[in-house]
C-alpha cells in the first residue's frame, strides 16, 4: 500500500484528501519545470501511488481579456478537481488564476480547453534529472 492511501485512510473527507495529494505533489511545485514537465514527473507520481488521473493538453484563457497561452498541460482528477501549478507562469499571480489542486468552477473567469493525453511514467534516471532528486 501506498504512503498515499495510507494517508486517505486518515482523511477520508474531501479537505483531507485534497491535502493528502498536497503533501505528496507539493514538494515537485519548486522544480524548475513548465507546464509540461511538471505535468510529466506529476503524473508518475501520481501512477506510481495509483492515483486515477487524466492528463491534458490545450488552452488556457482568461475570459475577458483573452490573455492565456496556446499551449498548456495540465491534469484533471476524476472528483472533478483540477492541478495546475504553471497557470500562474504565464497568465501572473493574480488571484483570479487557479494555482495547485483546485476546483475549476471556482475559477469562473479561466477557461481551459483541451483533450486528454496518454503520457508514460518517467524513468527513474530521468525523474532525478528533472526534479533534481538525487
Amino acid at each position: 500500500m501506498s504512503v498515499f492511501y495510507g494517508k486517505l485512510r486518515e482523511n477520508s473527507n474531501e479537505r483531507g484528501i485534497i491535502q493528502a495529494m498536497k503533501e505528496l505533489i507539493a514538494k515537485y511545485e519548486a522544480c524548475n519545470l513548465e507546464c509540461d514537465g511538471l505535468t510529466r514527473v506529476l503524473t508518475t507520481v501520481l501512477q506510481e501511488n495509483n492515483i486515477p488521473h487524466t492528463c491534458m493538453v490545450g488552452t488556457l484563457t482568461i475570459t475577458g481579456t483573452n490573455e492565456g497561452t496556446p499551449l498548456h498541460f495540465w491534469i484533471d482528477l476524476p472528483d472533478l478537481k483540477r492541478i495546475d501549478y504553471r497557470a500562474r507562469m504565464w497568465l501572473g499571480s493574480n488571484p483570479d488564476v487557479p494555482h495547485g489542486i483546485f476546483n475549476p468552477a471556482d475559477f469562473p473567469s479561466v477557461t481551459y480547453k483541451g483533450h486528454a493525453i496518454a503520457l508514460e511514467p518517467l524513468s527513474p534516471k530521468l525523474f532525478a534529472v528533472l526534479t533534481a532528486l538525487q
